[in-house]
């Protein structure tokens, strides 16, 4: 009897410190395949029959409750994308609030960079 299996596997260098929330992938995905397939001028219809599957099933992977691998693949090679570009980008570890606040924060800064800009020409 073997108690212990030892095999060389590369570790991430960095633990995930935030899983993103299955909803969301699911939600996102349903999102950007419905966005995609209208780029497409597909119905749900011809996209249900590109991948073989029924009506409901692409009603329900575009509300966001469900979807498998293989279908996820399918759909992607139907709509001639990426299966990543249907999918929420992992580098954004920011919230959508924090991105506002950056903006903002930009915005000003460069306001006064602008009112700088302005005050220099102004004395010359």
């Amino acid at each position: 009897m073997i108690s212990h299996i030892s095999h060389k596997s590369k570790q991430p260098d960095k633990k995930i410190i935030s899983l993103m929330p299955f909803e969301k992938i699911l939600t996102t995905f349903g999102k950007r395949v419905k966005e995609e397939r209208q780029k497409n001028g597909m119905t749900q219809e011809e996209l249900a029959e590109y991948v073989c599957v029924s009506d409901d099933t692409i009603k329900r992977i575009e509300n966001g409750k469900s979807v498998k691998l293989d279908i996820a693949y399918n759909i992607a090679e139907a709509l001639h994308v990426p299966l990543g570009s249907l999918l929420p980008r992992q580098d954004l570890s920011s919230s959508e609030d924090e991105i506002i606040e950056k903006i903002h924060a930009a915005q000003e800064t460069l306001q006064l960079l602008l009112e700088q800009y302005k005050e220099k020409i102004n004395k010359k």
